[in-house]
């Protein structure tokens, strides 16, 4: 005879009492999570850019449905219902990858991110007829859906598209590939075997500390996610232009607040080269300015 939900619960209740105290140790992981996010709040900076960026996103959504939408008179491009739904997701990854962030475990965050830069990367190819929105999806309009066929044709599409926005075929600076390189290489080795995770455990392989299972604050960690997050995050602000419909653009306030979430962006990246010496920042720099080329005044294409 099967268990009663009351019964499973039970069950399992029992075996994780510590100190009389059902769950107990479950505290131990919340009581760090809290510490590590009082910690990180220091960084104001990156949480005013971040914070400001998200409530320019909702408001975009929001004036696109009470300002855009009465004025559409014809309709919508055909892949227009493809790019929307990409920049909702990579809004919501950037969203979550930070939630996750801040309570401990930036590095597992960081590996969200590099799923996002390849998305937004196709976005924006697809914007620029580098692709188009079906190449990306593995589509042939034309055939019958065929699962193999469509796997084919997204990695083609994907490496392809590498080529022209980031690789030998980009037009981008010798420097700023290479600095892109290790910049990706960074992420490989965290999303394929978890290399950078691993090596906390260096000290307790060597007899020389305790297993790190508890959330623990590590700056050099967090600063990674919060670099590639603001680096990340410009690219998709970039993009936001595009959810205006052809001929119907969004009122001048919100065209200011753009170019000031821009320049912020900006600032920040740039920081990396001019204050810390990092290659990365100008890196960034150029291929969001090249590759990214988009502006206030930038309206999906026909």
């Amino acid at each position: 005879m099967g268990m009663s939900p009351e019964e499973f619960v039970k069950r399992l209740q029992n075996i994780s009492v510590s100190d009389g105290i059902p769950y107990a140790r479950t505290r131990l992981i919340t009581e760090e999570e809290q510490k590590y996010n009082s910690i990180v709040l220091q960084y104001k900076g990156h949480f005013a850019l971040s914070d400001a960026f998200k409530c320019f996103f909702v408001e975009t959504v929001e004036l696109i449905g009470s300002h855009c939408r009465q004025r559409v008179t014809k309709p919508l491009p055909e892949f227009y219902g493809f790019f929307v739904p990409r920049m909702v997701h990579a809004f919501h990854s950037l969203c979550g990858t930070e939630r996750v962030a801040i309570i401990g475990y930036p590095l597992l965050a960081y590996t969200v991110l590099r799923n996002v830069f390849d998305n937004l990367i196709l976005a924006s190819a697809s914007l620029q007829k580098v692709t188009d929105f079906y190449s990306v999806e593995g589509v042939e309009s034309d055939k019958p859906f065929d699962v193999a066929t469509v796997k084919k044709l997204r990695k083609k599409t994907e490496y392809e598209v590498r080529l022209k926005m980031t690789g030998h075929q980009s037009g981008l600076k010798q420097e700023t590939r290479d600095a892109l390189e290790k910049w990706d290489m960074s992420f490989d080795w965290e999303v394929h075997g978890a290399r950078l995770s691993l090596g906390r455990a260096e000290e307790w392989l060597k007899s020389a500390g305790p297993l790190p299972i508890l959330p623990r604050f590590v700056e050099m960690e967090f600063a990674m996610f919060m670099n590639r997050y603001c680096e990340i995050g410009w690219m998709l602000h970039r993009l936001i232009p595009n959810l205006q419909p052809p001929s119907v653009p969004l009122p001048d306030a919100w065209k200011e607040k753009w170019r000031l979430l821009d320049d912020s962006f900006e600032l920040m990246v740039k920081a990396l080269t001019e204050d810390c010496g990092k290659p990365i920042g100008a890196a960034i720099v150029e291929l969001v300015n090249k590759k990214f080329p988009f502006n206030e005044h930038s309206e999906f294409p026909i």
